[in-house]
């Protein structure tokens, strides 16, 4: 009481000292207990309200206060600036950092309802979130000149709204004060903090306990931030490495105010938008929206980096039949909708405090402001601040082309602060959440931290991540902790064999945990191969939904090797997948693969090599195999399958496949060609081969991880150049003498040894099986499950998502004795069937270090390839693929461009050719 009752009395001094200092105190404001939309009372304290600035007050700024749902009274006080310029502050009350969020699937008609949002900032922190410039949200101004608007003006006001919302709210003056924001708020809030920190030098009162600021994604020199955007477009794979280097070169690294003259670099920056316009960049991995105009305007690459443009369409959303909207793909911006109807609506204004007739409509980011900017760069007041002694967070979505994270690492490297934690992972829930480096000088530190997966405005894409990332923070809890754990064994590589014929087949019609009749045709069945059949291999056979006579023939090569060809049935390309929401207890249930590739093509699916899925050997000797004897005996089962399916020896064969396929695939169109050359039956009408992400040269895939690394911003440039010195480009075969390469790699692993290989974005698997769960050696072809581990693993009860858990319902469905029965198999052949099956490397030797020289002979034949890499895989990088395919030496006949689903960008693509040979290189976004 007596603390309180001397803050009062001190607020009481300096009210009365700027009264006759002639600055005016007055502010209005209400607490706000409910709000049309949520049910019941708010479970938080609201304030909202107007406080004036300028000479006369003309400038009316509004506000959202929310206080901590913590400790008001301890926790700090951040004031949050969106940007735009122009931009609401309640964007980033609801789609960003404050505790209520629209409910998309259960609002209708003309109020939107809420959630609350379970990762909201207010967990841990005061916050006002402040309209502003003035005509932003509900700000408004008394006169018209009073809107004209600059950098430097809207900071002072800004200044000026704090001073006086802490002369109205006394008891926050002594909680720790930070101003934070995203996006064009890089250029305010620097040169707000330097106004805070003049005014506390020079004695203004109140005295504010400023500790520091953050900044999201921030624009900070207009130029160098856009121009970053041709390098980011490059390491994530948009542009192609040529035109990358070529447009460099060509245009000097000046992509913004380009000679006019300059052709060669007007070229290249015309290809950069045909490779980028169709790209969301706020996430360049999301949708972008589609227009209700006929012939929308195609964005491109170095559009302004004022976001307010986006908003231009919502008219064209709130005026679309919503019908025609919610017949598209969804996009984020349809999210913004809600808040458009919300808060425009007269119940809702007056329930908020709104003054009627202040403004004509409410819009998110308002792009009509009359606004200049004075501030072509903000590095000078960073430069200024660091002799405060401040606390600096500065973060970045990394999938962000608006601001990308590589012109935010330029502007702190040149500050040229000290290393006091380098470039780590930082981690939610056992998982990387992205990758953090921290500076220091003297009392002032300043982290930069990545957001793995998030976007512009990091904490709408990723909000759990960036709660996380904040309380770390706040608390000073060190970003680059990570206490590894025993690496896995160092790499070994295993199988593929050899095999020979006998042939059972059965036609399914029903399946347990099918409803009904199967609606596609599906056989089951063993080829024996081997000299006495002692091998027999399992395969699945579906055929075309469309065409069985006239659709091509795929033989489908899971790789591992060792993973059943049912794993790519039912996880990739086949027309059943498992219905996880209604599988519960030892009965997975399916539901069909609407995208399955049945629709256009004859599929068999093939367990291979013995040991694998359901094939299995008479003997122990039919489970020795290599590279070699494996791919001559994948070609005898295909000879004898064609045999006995005769109907389909005139159908354009194709041999598919991923992962470890790209060893033993390309030996198979080799086998089949050759015996084609001498006359072998039956012939076959081979037309070509399809790769994903496969394994060719496992030295230098598995070193391309290095640069993958560097480019998804997964290890620092600093890391890369050091290692790529130190290991002289060599990061598997590496002299243990070569103590600075090791200890490189060292920290390599720290960086990446906790992502999921397989995609970098997606959670990694923990069990409950093992206390110390193992984990990923980073030169390590693939994260072998354990399959008795997965199976005690419920999906339902271990922690966050993880693909693995998908696979339980594999283990539990096909181990079923009725489903065995249902498929045929033969009883007592197998133990227990498992996904991949990794014992099988003890019978297995690797004999083909490289296929390279095999695709080398098949380019000669004519064929027709397609090698596809998902762009965000580490465990084969899409950067190793690229460097052997250019080792061909094809003639390019398509550059690298994008390519289309249902108008957006699914990935790049470049097409090479060869007399009459296509080969073409694709990747997948997201993948």
């Amino acid at each position: 009481m007596a603390a309180s009752a001397k803050a009062l009395s001190s607020c009481s001094c300096v009210v009365a000292y700027l009264l006759f200092l002639g600055i005016n105190v007055f502010a209005s404001h209400s607490i706000i207990k409910n709000l049309p939309g949520f049910p019941g009372d708010l479970p938080f304290k609201l304030e909202t309200g107007y406080i004036g600035v300028g000479e006369l007050d003309e400038v009316q700024l509004f506000y959202y206060f929310i206080e901590s749902e913590r400790s008001s009274e301890d926790d700090p006080l951040v004031l949050w600036l969106n940007g735009g310029p122009g931009c609401s502050a309640f964007s980033g009350l609801v789609y960003e950092i404050g505790p209520l969020t629209f409910d998309y699937e259960n609002s209708q008609g003309n109020i939107p309802k809420f959630l609350l949002n379970p990762y909201s900032w207010t967990k841990v922190a005061n916050i006002i979130f402040l309209d502003q410039p003035v005509g932003t949200g509900f700000s408004y101004a008394t006169t018209w000149q009073a809107y004209n608007m600059k950098d430097t003006l809207s900071a002072k006001q800004i200044y000026t709204f704090l001073r006086k919302w802490l002369i109205a709210h006394p008891r926050f003056l002594s909680n720790e004060l930070y101003v934070a924001g995203d996006s064009y708020s890089g250029i305010t809030i620097p040169v707000v903090v330097q106004e805070i920190s003049d005014g506390m030098d020079m004695g203004n009162e109140p005295r504010m306990n400023l500790k520091g600021y953050m900044l999201g994604n921030p624009l900070t020199n207009k130029n160098k931030d856009t121009n970053s955007r041709i390098r980011f477009a490059y390491l994530t794979a948009l542009i192609s490495y040529e035109l990358y280097k070529s447009t460099k070169r060509d245009c000097k690294d000046e992509y913004i105010n380009v000679d006019r003259s300059n052709g060669l670099c007007l070229a290249n920056l015309q290809n950069v938008t045909l490779c980028t316009e169709r790209i969301d960049m706020a996430q360049i991995l999301e949708p972008i929206c589609t227009r209700h105009s006929p012939k929308p305007t195609p964005p491109s690459w170095n559009r302004s980096i004022n976001i307010v443009e986006q908003d231009q369409y919502h008219n064209d959303f709130l005026l679309s039949p919503t019908d025609e909207v919610s017949s598209r793909p969804w996009c984020r911006e349809y999210n913004y909708i809600y808040s458009y109807i919300w808060i425009n609506d007269k119940t809702v204004q007056k329930a908020l405090g709104i003054r009627e007739g202040t403004i004509k409509q409410w819009v998110r980011c308002n792009s009509s402001l009359s606004y200049t900017t004075d501030v072509p760069t903000s590095l000078v007041y960073h430069q200024n601040l660091i002799k405060k002694g401040y606390q600096v967070l500065i973060y970045s979505g990394d999938h962000d082309m608006v601001i990308p994270y590589v012109a935010t690492v330029e502007w702190i490297k040149s500050l040229n602060l000290t290393i006091e934690s380098g470039w780590q992972p930082w981690l939610v829930d056992g998982q990387v959440a992205g990758y953090a480096v921290v500076y220091s000088q003297k009392d002032y530190h300043l982290t930069f931290a990545t957001v793995k997966g998030g976007g512009h405005t990091a904490p709408e894409y990723k909000p759990k991540e960036c709660l996380a990332m904040i309380v770390r923070w706040f608390a000073e809890y060190p970003f680059g902790y990570l206490q590894l754990a025993q690496m896995l064994p160092p790499l070994v590589l295993v199988l593929l064999l050899s095999f020979n014929v006998v042939h059972s087949q059965t036609i399914i019609n029903t399946l347990p945990g099918y409803p009904g009749n199967l609606p596609f045709k599906l056989e089951t069945g063993y080829i024996g191969v081997g000299e006495l059949d002692d091998v027999q291999l399992f395969y699945y056979f579906i055929e075309s939904e469309r065409s069985p006579k006239d659709d091509p023939l795929i033989l489908w090569l899971t790789g591992g090797p060792g993973c059943s060809a049912f794993s790519g049935l039912v996880y990739e390309i086949g027309p059943l997948t498992f219905n996880y929401s209604s599988s519960s207890g030892n009965k997975p249930q399916f539901s069909l693969n609407p995208y399955s590739w049945t629709k256009v093509a004859n599929i068999i699916f093939l367990d291979q090599p013995v040991g694998t899925g359901f094939s299995y050997a008479r003997n122990w000797e039919g489970y020795v195999a290599d590279d070699i004897i494996s791919a001559k005996e994948t070609y005898t089962f295909l000879r004898k399958w064609l045999m006995a399916h005769p109907n389909f020896l005139t159908n354009p064969l194709y041999i598919c496949g991923d992962s470890y396929a790209g060893i033993v695939l390309p030996i198979v169109v080799e086998e089949i060609s050759y015996g084609n050359d001498v006359g072998r039956e039956p012939p076959m009408n081979i037309k070509g081969y399809v790769l994903g992400n496969p394994v060719t040269d496992v030295n230098k895939d598995l070193s391309s991880r290095v640069p993958f690394a560097h480019l998804k911003g997964l290890i620092s440039d600093e890391l890369y150049e050091s290692t790529k010195r130190n290991c002289k480009g060599e990061y598997i075969d590496v002299d243990p003498a070569n103590a600075l390469c090791i200890d490189d790699l060292q920290r390599v692993v720290e960086c990446i040894g906790k992502l999921f290989i397989g995609n970098i974005l997606e959670p990694t698997c923990s069990t409950d099986t093992s206390p110390k769960p193992e984990r990923l050696n980073w030169n390590q072809i693939v994260l072998m499950e354990d399959a008795k581990k997965i199976v005690l693993a419920s999906p339902q009860l271990h922690g966050p998502w993880c693909r693995s858990y998908n696979y339980v319902y594999s283990y539990i469905w096909a181990n079923d004795k009725t489903v065995q029965k249902a498929l045929n198999v033969r009883e007592g052949t197998i133990e227990t069937w498992v996904r991949c099956n990794y014992s099988l490397t003890s019978a297995y030797t690797e004999n083909v270090g490289s296929t390279v020289h095999y695709h080398q002979q098949l380019v000669k034949k004519g064929y027709r390839i397609l090698i596809y890499s998902g762009d965000h895989d580490l465990a084969i990088p899409y950067v190793g693929t690229q460097t052997w395919i250019k080792s061909l030496n094809l003639a390019i006949a398509y550059d690298w461009e994008p390519w289309f689903v249902d108008g957006q960008v699914a990935g790049y693509t470049r097409q090479y050719a060869y007399k009459a040979s296509s080969f073409t290189f694709a990747t997948v976004k997201a993948m």
